[in-house]
């Protein structure tokens, strides 16, 4: 299911997170929830090593989690206390399959979080 989002580093990170959250009984509840939106660069011709065009597309993203928790086996929050609630983060998609399925093929290749404002409340 990851492989149907991710490729890359942001593929075998997010494996790892989820192998060892899920060892130690971790489970989401809740939401994460997409506040803004905020397109940073696009490139369509860009070519990979072997000079088949990979375009990149980069996004940068505020994301509120107030409705979202981790939680343990007990169903305890392993969440830290006082933890903000919204942030920005920098997701970096690339579609490797550009020549076949230009529309569906685009999977996240990075992610980071940025140390910036979280972004104002819109109610």
């Amino acid at each position: 299911m990851l492989e149907d989002i991710t490729v890359s580093v942001a593929l075998v990170s997010r494996q790892r997170q989820v192998e060892r959250e899920r060892g130690d009984g971790w489970v989401q509840t809740g939401e994460t929830k997409i506040v803004e939106l905020d397109l940073q660069g696009v490139n369509l011709t860009n070519a990979d090593g072997s000079g088949k065009t990979v375009p990149v597309v980069e996004f940068d993203v505020c994301i509120d989690v107030a409705d979202m928790d981790i939680v343990d086996a007990n169903g305890n929050s392993v969440g830290a206390e006082g933890r903000p609630t919204r942030g920005w983060e920098r997701h970096t998609l690339v579609n490797h399959d550009w020549e076949n399925d230009p529309a569906n093929g685009w999977r996240v290749s990075t992610s980071e979080t940025l140390e910036k404002q979280p972004c104002e409340a819109s109610d």
